[in-house]
């Protein structure tokens, strides 16, 4: 697809290197020419200095006869100024970031009203992956799929579980429905195979029907009680959201927020009248202890400040809290945090790159893709696709044990019209079937991509060797909605 992209922050920095890997033709324009150059170095795109909304400026860039424009710079009003201009010059799609809260309400009947195809906030999409994480105590993520039948699970496994020690043969004896897909230890990924053995501290990618998934935890020790108390340090504007977020929410919980600035408490407090909101330092432990932190059932640290986050939620680990939740904004730093344990986190960036990267994959499907839906795993380690299977397809028709697949491959799930099936190796894929795979490899925009070109054994899950991945998850419109 042949892609401009209007700033180069984070986002746009991050989207430009992704999606130049993914093979697009990407353009971008931002005023500064030397962060133009530097992006140069590190990817094959093209740079425009200018400003985005200059008419001239996209004129030169291609607009009119773009696949895709973005704008994500750091002005909303430029963005959607930017993208309606480049709507009416003839992109096929526009994306425009937004990011202060009065676009947040009715985001839906706005984007249709300016003719913009998406607009995205970054601090709102956080705060969803902040309540979907407290909505399943016992995971660290969760993806759904098959109007939320199907669960996609992260869990830790501790010294108490009843799988630590146990062998992935053994495990598929006794939990039948559940397949697992991959598990992460340490800063490898890998996807496992009937001799591996399952250690504490494991990360594992689980995958099930939501009533056998939560059996699974019942019997493994790995159940936890619904979080009802919940922490909040930090009270800006992904605070906001989340309090939106879970007042509508058909669970009942006791939200708890402490900020700092005495106006944003006095605001937060305003606004919603059914939340506690303290004023005072939340990174102060004799704050915390004042008010009793290691009572809550989850601590969310959502400062401004990346390492006042990760050491709350280091505090809140050796209290033990039951869901642990830091907000990181800088990548680069994420491999340490997650070595040394820390539960869920948070990265507004990444979360909004994920999704424009989906977006733009389930937007090749007019150009010839057929993948239905993207997700990230394991700090982009790996990936999960949703394939549609046309026709023509070479893997239909063919026993899955017969398929000569890549390495670094799963076959999770078939969805025929609403039948769900986990596959065995005599299991077929028929034309017009959905099927979900687990994959190290990326940039995949087809499902025959997931076949090998070389002569080797057909490998379909018993039969898949231990891999190592080196380290590094057509869902409505978000924005339509809290």
């Amino acid at each position: 697809m042949q892609i401009v992209i209007g700033g180069a922050g984070k986002i746009g920095q991050a989207l430009c290197l992704e999606l130049a890997d993914e093979g697009h033709d990407i353009i971008l324009i931002e005023k500064d020419e030397n962060t133009i150059e530097r992006i140069i170095e590190r990817s094959d795109i093209s740079g425009i200095a200018g400003s985005v909304v200059d008419y001239d400026i996209q004129i030169e860039a291609g607009v009119p006869d773009c696949d895709l424009f973005i704008s994500v710079t750091g002005n909303d009003e430029i963005n959607l100024i930017s993208a309606i201009l480049a709507d009416r010059l003839g992109a096929g799609y526009t994306v425009a970031r937004v990011g202060d809260p009065q676009y947040g309400t009715h985001m839906g009947l706005m984007r249709r009203a300016l003719g913009v195809s998406l607009m995205i906030n970054p601090k709102l999409e956080a705060a969803r992956e902040i309540a979907k994480s407290i909505s399943s105590p016992s995971s660290v993520s969760v993806e759904s799929f098959v109007h939320g039948r199907v669960n996609m699970h992260e869990m830790i496994i501790d010294e108490c579980s009843g799988l630590c020690k146990l062998n992935l043969s053994d495990f598929r004896k006794r939990f039948t429905s559940l397949i697992v897909c991959a598990v992460q230890r340490g800063q490898e990924v890998v996807i496992p195979g009937g001799s591996f053995i399952f250690e504490a501290g494991d990360v594992v990618l689980l995958t099930g029907f939501i009533r056998d998934l939560e059996q699974f935890c019942i019997k493994n020790g790995i159940a936890q009680k619904p979080i009802k108390d919940i922490l909040v340090i930090g009270g800006g504007e992904i605070t906001d959201y989340l309090c939106r977020i879970l007042e509508r929410s058909t669970r009942k919980y006791k939200l708890t927020v402490i900020e700092q600035d005495e106006d944003i408490a006095w605001a937060l407090a305003a606004e919603h009248s059914d939340i506690t909101v303290l004023h005072g330092d939340g990174t102060d432990h004799d704050v915390l202890q004042e008010i009793n932190y290691d009572l809550y059932d989850a601590i969310v640290a959502l400062t401004g400040i990346d390492e006042e986050n990760i050491m709350i939620g280091l505090l809140a680990a050796q209290k033990s809290i039951r869901k642990i939740i830091s907000k990181v904004n800088r990548t680069e730093i994420l491999p340490i945090v997650q070595d040394n344990g820390l539960q869920t986190i948070i990265t507004p960036k990444s979360i909004v790159t994920e999704h424009l990267v989906r977006f733009v994959r389930a937007h090749q499907n007019a150009m010839g893709s057929n993948v239905e839906a993207l997700h990230r795993i394991f700090n982009n380690a790996a990936e999960v696709l949703e394939f549609c299977v046309r026709p023509d397809s070479k893997i239909i028709d063919t026993p899955l044990k017969e398929l000569n697949l890549k390495d670094n491959i799963l076959i999770v799930f078939i969805l025929r019209i609403n039948q769900v099936i986990f596959p065995t190796g005599d299991d077929v894929i028929k034309a017009d079937d959905h099927i979900v795979v687990v994959s190290k490899e990326k940039m995949f925009d087809d499902v025959d991509d997931i076949l090998s070109d070389q002569k080797n054994k057909p490998k379909f899950l018993d039969d898949i060797a231990d891999v190592e991945v080196e380290p590094l998850r057509a869902d409505k419109d978000p924005a339509d909605e809290y």
